[in-house]
């Protein structure tokens, strides 16, 4: 398996300086023991500058005092792991639902019984709400319009396998946790030898992997390739930076199997001892007020009825691969080993 793919998400130990670092920031005497009454301590997947103004106004609006520990998702994910005995974080924030899923199945995320949380569709949040999908983004086909046609446009995934899109489609890296829930989706909806055949496809047709979805946008709008596989926002980013790019929703006909959807959300870590504010953070997430900053922000998808999308479409205006975000977590492993299989780079 590859190192990229074991980092992402693999449960490796992280070196014991890291461990005992965390420990010690904790607490003086370096027990791990997390004193009660301390700041809410939030792990954010996400960069800085699309959960900072969210954080600055739960510190405002409620006095409660946060802090922030930002960084990729699994790594993350991989401290939470290793400090499971005194847990430095109270809430994890992720950007795909299979790395929340991953942490609950674990025994490390703690369930949530708020009546709340019922604002958010059942199908993008935990059973036991453990996690819950705080915006939503869905997986498209950006194109450059000064060189495809309307009339040439690909209207399904697969269709990224024509001889005629050859050298001309850009992905992310297969480490990238968008790409490895959207395979995941279509694993679940064609089964695994299709899947596995469309990505050799893909290879064969010389697909282009880019170092992550805002390379793959910028390529495409420049004109550096023809297509781009990305979460929907990259398109509204780089339309907004001026560029002629257009989006298409693919696989959105009849007996078609729709566009894969995927969540950033948020977690209680199991040990927290700041449970009380974590669920009113948790909850703050969800607010109609919240939910429009997160579309302001970065054009994601709210997830609580009624709040505007901004430019993006909302969930009800396409059609969605039926899967649950649970299942991206629990099919994780088949998934890194079908992408391994495929030679997806």
């Amino acid at each position: 398996m590859k190192k990229s793919l074991l980092f992402v998400y693999a449960a490796i130990l992280l070196m014991a300086a890291l461990v005992a670092g965390c420990a010690q920031s904790q607490d003086p005497k370096g027990t791990g023991e997390k004193k009660e009454g301390s700041p809410l301590a939030v792990y954010s997947g996400r960069k800085e500058p699309l959960i900072k103004p969210v954080l600055d106004a739960f510190e405002k609006d409620t006095g409660i005092k946060v802090t922030l520990r930002s960084g990729g998702a699994s790594e993350l994910a991989n401290a939470i792991i290793e400090e499971q005995k005194y847990p430095g974080a109270d809430v994890f924030i992720a950007n795909d639902a299979g790395t929340m899923e991953m942490l609950r199945q674990k025994g490390l995320l703690q369930p949530n019984p708020s009546p709340a949380l019922k604002a958010v569709p059942e199908d993008l949040r935990a059973n036991d709400g453990s996690w819950i999908g705080v915006s939503a983004r869905t997986r498209v086909i950006m194109y450059n319009t000064n060189l495809v046609k309307e009339s040439d446009l690909p209207r399904s995934i697969k269709d990224l396998a024509d001889p005629r899109w050859k050298k001309q489609v850009a992905i992310s890296a297969s480490s990238n946790e968008s790409l490895i829930g959207h395979i995941t989706a279509l694993r679940l909806s064609m089964g695994d030898a299709e899947t596995e055949k469309l990505l050799r496809s893909l290879m064969s047709n010389q697909a282009q992997s880019l170092k992550g979805h805002t390379e793959v946008r910028k390529a495409v709008g420049s004109g550096e390739f023809k297509l781009g596989l990305v979460n929907h926002y990259y398109y509204h980013l780089q339309k907004q930076e001026g560029s002629p790019v257009g989006v298409i929703y693919p696989d959105q006909g009849e007996g078609q199997m729709g566009v894969p959807v995927n969540v950033a959300g948020a977690a209680i870590v199991k040990g927290s001892k700041n449970s009380e504010s974590a669920r009113k953070f948790i909850e703050y997430l969800i607010r109609p007020q919240t939910q429009e900053l997160f579309a302001k922000l970065n054009y994601e998808i709210p997830v609580v009825e009624g709040v505007p999308a901004n430019d993006a479409r909302r969930l009800d205006q396409f059609k969605r691969t039926p899967v649950k975000m649970e299942q991206l977590g629990s099919e994780l492993n088949k998934t890194i080993n079908l992408i391994e299989k495929a030679g997806l780079p």
